[in-house]
């Protein structure tokens, strides 16, 4: 019986759905096919058979076969895939394949030479969306089928791909077949689970094979068989082929053959069976083919022969006679003829017996020149025995994994070293990888072995380097006393005075933003003054939050502004941590609320570019985030509503949906005017925040937030809830209404009986703002104060917030100075004032996409009996906030590919977006693209936008 027979029997309904598949990818439809099923049960007959149909109908093939001990191997099978293709390429074309957002996949399929590189651990969304485009990019010339085998034994990262590469392959032209078996012990669950979510009801179950299919598939093999031993054939196998295929290879095929024959043979095992053919071959062929499963599918023979102490001229003849017998498919690279065989070998192996194996095949690799993953995964397999040098590999390996941006794998192979017990590497360093490893992917357990690494450490850079990094999460999970207490732990034993530098610096982050704390910052500024000066990445992390304090408490804008560019000058805060780190958003923070918007827009493109180049989720979230807010803050909400929804959709594919919160009030304007973004409001509200975090700034500017667009909604006694709670938290930080007018907020929530309390509370927000003296800054108090005010003193505030709103970028706040103005120059009867005010008003605001803010005008304006003019949506006006922000990077000269790389969406989305804006333009034909500048009227950049502009060399094929 040959192998392979069985694939077409009772397989029709299955090679259906492949060629459906297949023929989907070829009309540029992508689609997932997850082939699932038992042990045995023909999944990989199918996908076999998927490959050699994609062949045969001129797709490229890339293939992929999970091993049972792989899963320390980061992107193994991501490798498997790409390696080989990569590596068959000329330079050039390598090149174009891993360029623009594939760049990272260059540190799965070949990691930097420059060692490894622990902060790329936190990289995995940027090396899964540099998967995803690396296939996007093989598949631009030509239909592409996927293959990859047995995945529940593939490692985390490999999963995460698939999956993540599954949600987004409906645009491609790629046909994905997953291969795995659901309920296989010791794979990982959750990722099996959602693989399967993800491929929903596209799903190929072979079923057992009927008693008929069995009986041809008997008689193919004896062709005297009876009635009765074709029916026993099928019930010991279960319809299961390659259980039936090692029944029948047990049986002569010679003369007849009855029911009793075949239950006498079917009383062996698998491995009993297996192990029988094996010993027939020659008493060193157990020893090579123990070698064999050892080393696992894909090892070379030479290597097997060395384990196994067999000479190479007997391993080969040995190889050639276990591929005659089907217990090998391939001698050299050896491979199995299934996994359950090979696994069957193994088992043969006593448990003592094993860890001697794979301790020998880890020296013969090592030996060997294989990868450090290659040589840990066998290391891994041993029982501890306290071995340093087992203990070194691991964490080697570790570190490499790291470097791929595969955490999981990490984090097995250093609780692996752990295990070991040795004396080297020490257990702190060990604790500290691990504890850096598990924080990449939110594993809870961080914070205890993070712990244990300070409390161990002796060697004081080691100590420094995991009080930094648990501090720091514990001030962003909002433990602010714990790490207070950790910091002020480690200044007591601190002599070193660069790492004091790097203490200090975490300790006024945390004393700057908690209102417990901010006391020790008031106490010792000129102290923390003092350490800014120097010349390390802390010293100007400190250097960006004070000039971000200036700003933020109005007290110093040109002090900010010079405190912000000190702290680029030397060029080691957004290159000495990737993306600034926590130091990045203070120094956006310092320029935007100096109202330094162009250099801020530069700061937040070069946060997103360090991003995109390290990996770093903070750049990639950081640099939409503060891009659009700065837009925001200029009036432009339907480029903040976009920059919002590329936010959200980052925030999505990376998981990290919690973060939500911190754009509530990064986007409050857009949110507060434009009805399309209801849908994030509604989940920003509804968030289950820890009690602990809103006691922090953060957590008092989300309350502020909350509060102040309850507030818009007429929801008062919501509002004030909110308000006064962040008032709690905000006013012992004496923040300004530089970053949000707070203070005027709650007094408008505040009700009557608390006059005095609200005119209290405008009377220091103006104040705080004539003391900034920033345009924006003080129109928005002032027109704050007038609404508190009312009367004749209210319109006079009015018309001092327009003047001063007048001499500003913010375009918004303009126009609801000019809206209010107008309002209470109606309730005053000054009617015909109101309506110059009120139409002036309208039609800024409808510049700015204020949207609830136009349709409240014009019912002002009706009131004050004028009429408002229709205002016709045309042009770049009718076009949706997506098809707005592709246009605007089209015509800013970026090529298609270009724009979803930076949007995170596919090409086929970037171009129906733009089939449907050439429509609304007016714009046909070759020079369409060319001509949309002119047609959104001359604002056609997205500012601070991270992706340079293409080289006038570039043509319409180009651009397109």
């Amino acid at each position: 019986m040959t192998k392979g027979t069985e694939s077409v029997l009772e397989r029709d309904r299955e090679l259906a759905d492949i060629g459906e598949a297949i023929a989907a990818a070829r009309a540029g439809r992508g689609r997932l096919l997850l082939v699932e099923g038992a042990a045995g049960s023909g999944k990989s007959t199918l996908v076999r058979a998927a490959r050699e149909r994609a062949a045969q109908e001129g797709l490229r093939v890339l293939r992929a076969i999970a091993g049972e001990f792989e899963r320390e191997y980061p992107f193994g099978c991501v490798r498997q895939l790409f390696e080989p293709f990569l590596h068959g390429l000329p330079g050039p074309e390598r090149a174009r394949l891993l360029t623009g957002a594939a760049a990272p996949a260059e540190w799965i399929v070949a990691p930097a030479a420059d060692g490894p590189n622990a902060e790329r651990a936190a990289a995995g969304f940027a090396a899964l969306n540099a998967i995803y485009w690396l296939t996007s990019n093989v598949a631009a010339a030509g239909p592409l089928l996927i293959a990859v085998d047995d995945v529940h034994w593939a490692d985390d990262a490999s999963i995460h791909a698939l999956g993540h590469l599954g949600r987004r392959i409906e645009d491609l032209p790629i046909v994905l077949v997953i291969a795995l078996r659901p309920e296989e012990p010791g794979a990982p669950a959750a990722l099996i689970d959602d693989l399967r979510a993800v491929a929903g009801d596209a799903r190929v179950v072979p079923r057992p094979l009927s008693e008929a299919a069995v009986t041809a598939l008997v008689r193919t093999h004896v062709p005297a068989a009876t009635d009765a031993a074709c029916a026993a054939c099928h019930v010991e196998s279960a319809g299961n082929p390659l259980y039936l295929r090692e029944l029948l290879r047990t049986l002569d095929g010679d003369g007849a053959l009855g029911a009793d024959v075949v239950a006498a043979a079917s009383v062996p095992t698998l491995a009993a069976r297996v192990g029988r053919r094996v010993e027939k071959v020659g008493p060193r062929a157990p020893a090579l083919a123990h070698a064999m499963a050892v080393l696992g599918d894909g090892g070379a023979l030479p290597l097997a022969a060395r384990l196994a102490g067999v000479e190479l001229a007997s391993a080969t003849r040995i190889a050639r006679r276990l591929r005659e017998i089907e217990v090998l498919a391939t001698e050299d690279p050896f491979a199995f003829v299934h996994p359950l065989v090979r696994r069957s070998v193994y088992d043969g192996l006593a448990l003592a017996e094993r860890d001697a194996a794979h301790t020998a095949a880890a020296r013969v690799l090592e030996a060997a020149g294989a990868p450090a993953e290659a040589v840990a995964a066998h290391l891994a397999a041993t029982r501890p025995t306290g071995s340093d040098a087992v203990a070194a590999a691991l964490l080697t390996a570790a570190e490499t994994s790291s470097s791929r941006a595969a955490p999981e794998a990490a984090i097995r192979l250093l609780r692996r070293a752990l295990e070991e017990e040795a004396a080297q590497p020490p257990r702190p360093l060990l604790l500290h990888r691990l504890g850096l490893a598990e924080m990449a992917i939110r594993d809870p357990q961080c914070v205890e072995h993070l712990s244990q690494a300070v409390a161990l450490a002796d060697e004081p850079r080691l100590r420094i380097a995991a009080t930094a990094a648990l501090a720091e999460l514990l001030a962003t999970s909002g433990q602010w006393e714990q790490a207070r207490a950790l910091i002020a732990g480690a200044l007591d034993v601190l002599d070193d005075p660069e790492l004091l530098v790097e203490i200090e610096a975490l300790r006024l982050a945390v004393a700057a933003n908690d209102p417990h704390l901010v006391g020790d910052f008031e106490r010792e500024r000129a102290h923390f003054e003092r350490l800014a000066e120097g010349p390390s990445w802390a010293a100007q992390a400190m250097t960006a939050l004070l000039a971000a304090q200036a700003a933020q408490r109005c007290e110093d804008a040109a002090r900010a502004r010079a405190l912000a560019e000190r702290a680029l000058a030397r060029g080691v805060l957004t290159n000495g941590r990737p993306a600034g780190g926590w130091a990045g958003a203070q120094l956006f923070m310092a320029l935007a609320y100096s109202e330094s918007y162009d250099r801020a827009l530069e700061v937040a493109a070069l946060i997103e570019r360090e991003g995109r180049r390290s990996g770093e989720l903070l750049g990639l979230l950081g640099g939409p985030a503060f891009r659009g807010h700065v837009v925001g803050l200029r009036g432009d909400l339907a480029a903040a509503e976009a920059d919002l929804r590329t936010l959200l959709d980052v925030m999505g594919q990376a998981n990290v949906a919690m973060w939500i919160a911190n754009v509530f009030y990064v986007f409050l304007d857009v949110l507060v005017e434009r009805p399309g973004v209801d849908d994030v409001a509604a989940i920003a509200e509804t968030l289950a925040l820890d009690p602990t975090f809103l006691g922090t700034s953060t957590g008092g500017l989300l309350l502020a937030g909350r509060g102040r667009l309850r507030l818009e909604r007429g929801e008062r006694a919501a509002a004030l809830a909110d308000l006064e709670a962040a008032g709690q938290v905000l006013t012992p930080l004496r923040f300004g209404p530089s970053q949000m007018a707070w203070r005027s907020d709650l007094a408008l929530a505040l009700p009557p009986e608390r006059r005095d309390e609200s005119l209290r509370l405008v009377e220091e927000e103006v104040a705080l703002a004539r003391r900034l003296g920033l345009p924006r800054t003080l129109g928005v108090a002032l027109r704050g104060a007038a609404l508190v005010e009312g009367g004749a003193r209210g319109i006079e505030l009015l018309r001092e917030s327009v003047a001063a709103l007048e001499r500003s970028e913010a375009r918004l706040e303009h126009a609801r100075a000019l809206v209010e103005l107008g309002a209470a120059l109606r309730r005053t009867r000054q009617r015909v004032q109101a309506r110059e005010q009120l139409a002036a008003g309208i039609e800024l605001a409808h510049r700015c996409g204020a949207q609830r803010l136009v349709v409240r005008a014009r019912e002002e304006l009706l009131a004050a009996g004028g009429r408002p003019r229709r205002i016709a949506r045309t042009g770049a006006e009718a076009l949706t906030v997506s098809e707005l922000r592709v246009t605007r990077l089209a015509a800013a000269g970026q090529t298609n590919v270009e724009i979803a790389q930076e949007l995170y969406v596919s090409v086929k989305t970037v171009e129906t977006h733009l089939s449907h804006a050439y429509g609304k333009l007016g714009l046909a034909g070759q020079g369409a693209r060319g001509g949309l500048a002119a047609a959104l009227g001359g604002d056609t950049e997205t500012p601070g936008s991270p992706t340079d502009a293409p080289s006038a060399a570039r043509g319409e094929d180009a651009r397109r």
